[in-house]
């Protein structure tokens, strides 16, 4: 296990976790994705892809989160995508782009095997603002003006999502079978594109979502 600050980060909570061979038998969670069904959303989503149809709950996993982040967590319930697999192939696209979201702790499984994986999870810096994160911590809510989380969104998050001048890669997490990477999703980051023609050797992944207890 490692855990990585992006440059300039202050906080050691903010850190990325990068967890190599993860679960025991990853491979048997993999065949679960495969014969998962990914429904079409029935609009466009905001980022490329197709979550599960339902939940795949794995014994254990929180104990094992509260492990890494060394902090009591509770998984974010329905509509959240907390123990659900996530597909994307090469021609599928979303909306949105470089983002944060809604909940304290966010965990991707690679599950495509190393012969099919591109890519991986990519962490930034937002060039006009100079941060890697959005304002959470009262030091950052004053650094931005005084703005409210409404006129974030509507100012800043939105409209630099697919910008990308706005935004400075600072940190690369590259797609390997059975590794987790658990960050504070305030980190501004993205996914890289889909690949693939199918769930065999698409971008597939597994999917925790936390609050701190």
């Amino acid at each position: 296990m490692s855990a990585v600050a992006t440059p300039t980060e202050e906080r050691e909570e903010d850190f990325v976790f990068v967890i190599d061979d993860f679960l025991p038998d990853a491979s048997a969670l993999r065949e679960l994705g495969l014969e998962a069904d990914y429904p079409a959303p029935p609009v466009p989503e905001t980022y490329a892809g197709r979550h599960s149809a339902r939940t795949y709950p794995l014994p254990g996993i929180d104990a094992r989160i509260e492990e890494i982040t060394q902090r009591p967590v509770r998984p974010v319930p329905f509509p959240a995508a907390h123990s659900r697999f996530r597909l994307c192939l090469a021609h599928e696209t979303g909306t949105g782009g470089v983002h944060i979201d809604n909940c304290h702790w966010t965990g991707v499984l690679y599950l495509s095997r190393d012969e099919h994986a591109e890519g991986g999870t990519d962490f930034f810096r937002h060039r006009p603002s100079g941060t890697l994160r959005a304002p959470v911590y009262p030091e950052d809510w004053a650094a931005w003006g005084g703005r409210t989380i409404q006129q974030l969104w509507k100012e800043v998050i939105l409209p630099h999502t697919n910008d990308a001048s706005k935004w400075d890669l600072v940190r690369h997490v590259p797609m390997q079978f059975n590794r987790l990477v658990l960050f504070r999703p305030w980190l501004w980051h993205n996914a890289t594109p889909g690949f693939g023609d199918g769930v065999a050797n698409g971008r597939l992944i597994y999917l925790f979502v936390y609050h701190d207890a």
